[in-house]
């Protein structure tokens, strides 16, 4: 747990001095549009951020499908394991005694 918070500050570290480091003014152009005039820092680290939000944004759906479908699973895996320990012994047995164990010659090997 240490580990990525420990990376995690010597990220914003690396990104705080090169904030600092570079301070000219640049002119962000979009065609013949000026979209952004400040520090060169801001607009690299602004680049990153929006490109970041590009990636991150059209994965989501994908996201959360799987994980609808993990609670899915997991409910249909509680009530499975429910009905399981209710079931009660095979008819014909005595109240106390143990079923007969399964014949093994009857599992297929794991592979």
């Amino acid at each position: 747990m240490r580990l990525p918070a420990v990376g995690l500050f010597l990220v914003f570290l690396a990104v705080t001095v090169f904030a600092v480091s570079n301070t000219q003014v640049v002119t962000v152009m979009f065609w013949q549009w000026p979209i952004y005039t400040g520090s060169i820092a801001l607009a690299i680290v602004g680049a990153g951020v929006l490109g970041a939000l590009l990636v991150y944004l059209p994965s989501m759906p994908p996201h959360l499908r799987l994980r609808g479908r993990i609670r899915d699973l997991e409910r249909r895996l509680a009530a499975h394991q429910q009905a399981e320990a209710a079931d009660t012994p095979p008819a014909g047995t005595a109240p106390g005694s143990q079923a007969a164990p399964p014949d093994i010659g009857q599992t297929r090997p794991l592979r």
